[in-house]
């Protein structure tokens, strides 16, 4: 394999996954969008405080170190079955 076609495709799957990863933090953020992203949340009627200024358009970082510590039973609790189940699925490919 040729190393200039390794070193491009790297780039381009590290390129597409910070794309992915800067479009969820900010799609996250967006009040219009709540019902997809809590909507375990909002079936319990827990408030969801959401940013006004312009920061809810800027990607964030944050969130990446905390879903490591995350444990399966807080998944559970906190966003129900069918996410731990997606979750299962993604360690399990």
């Amino acid at each position: 394999m040729n190393p200039h076609s390794l070193l491009a495709s790297a780039a381009i799957n590290i390129g597409l996954a910070f794309i992915t990863l800067s479009l969820f933090s900010i799609l996250k953020k967006q009040p219009s969008l709540a019902s997809i992203y809590y909507a375990h949340r909002l079936s319990h009627h827990h408030y969801i405080p959401f940013d006004s200024s312009f920061h809810r358009f800027l990607p964030s970082i944050s969130w990446i170190s905390k879903a490591y510590h995350v444990t399966e039973d807080d998944i559970l609790q906190s966003h129900g079955l069918d996410a731990l189940v997606i979750i299962r699925l993604f360690k399990f490919g």
